[in-house]
């Protein structure tokens, strides 16, 4: 999996375990133990990526036959920032001293 591959992955995970903390029941459906994949209908080459990864993953799995659950991600809503109160400033606050 490419570079630009894995921070989606890393994305769509950070995602998914807060997804799973505000949805615990969902997590219930979850096998104990299940190797997760995460897909991502809009993009099917880094799902395909996705897919291999995870073949080549159970290839050095120390549990045999272990249940693999899909999770396909139809939506992401955008990441907004959090940031309130800026302002533009023609100069340095006072607060900072060269």
């Amino acid at each position: 999996m490419n570079a630009f591959y894995r921070a989606k992955f890393n994305d769509l995970f950070m995602e998914f375990t807060r997804y799973l903390i505000e949805h615990p029941e969902f997590a219930e459906r979850i096998p104990e133990g299940a190797q997760v994949v995460l897909l991502d209908r809009r993009d099917p080459l880094y799902s395909q990526q996705a897919i291999e990864f995870a073949k080549r993953a159970r290839e050095t799995d120390d549990v045999p036959d272990r249940p693999v659950v899909y999770m396909e991600v139809t939506e992401i809503a955008p990441v907004r920032s959090r940031l309130q109160g800026v302002r533009i400033l023609d100069m340095p606050p006072a607060y900072i001293t060269a």
